[in-house]
């Protein structure tokens, strides 16, 4: 494992999965980032207090959904970061070999429009794709 592509969008799943394609998506994300190994803490970390329910654990993709409310403020602020002090991922793919550390995660790409526009209460669809 590699770590996650996560996305979060302003839609219940069952309205989620009735969009094909980035496109038809777009009006929808609040938001998307790549990060490592440790990039669903804070999904974890909502399901542990309560605040999100996990539907789906395939990793294609593992579904979450929680209250606008609860997940904004973590991504604005950068709560959704990995704790720099777990576990590094090693790899050799054909050509190329890389090593993540523990808190890597690239910059979110915050559409911040549609952040400004979601109420509190939209119950978002959280999809974490796993990239191996």
């Amino acid at each position: 494992m590699l770590g996650w592509w996560i996305c979060i969008i302003n839609l219940p799943p069952e309205k989620a999965d009735e969009l094909i394609g980035r496109e038809a998506r777009a009006p929808f994300e609040l938001a998307d980032w790549e990060a490592g190994v440790g990039g669903l803490d804070w999904v974890q970390a909502l399901l542990k207090e309560g605040k999100a329910t996990q539907l789906k654990s395939s990793g294609h993709p593992n579904r979450y959904t929680a209250r606008a409310a609860d997940v904004l403020p973590l991504i604005q602020v950068n709560v959704i970061k990995p704790p720099e002090d777990g576990i590094w991922t090693f790899g050799i793919d054909e050509g190329e070999e890389y090593a993540l550390p523990s808190g890597w995660m690239e910059k979110p790409n915050l559409r911040l429009d549609n952040i400004r526009t979601c109420p509190s209460d939209a119950i978002l669809t959280i999809d974490a794709w796993d990239m191996s």
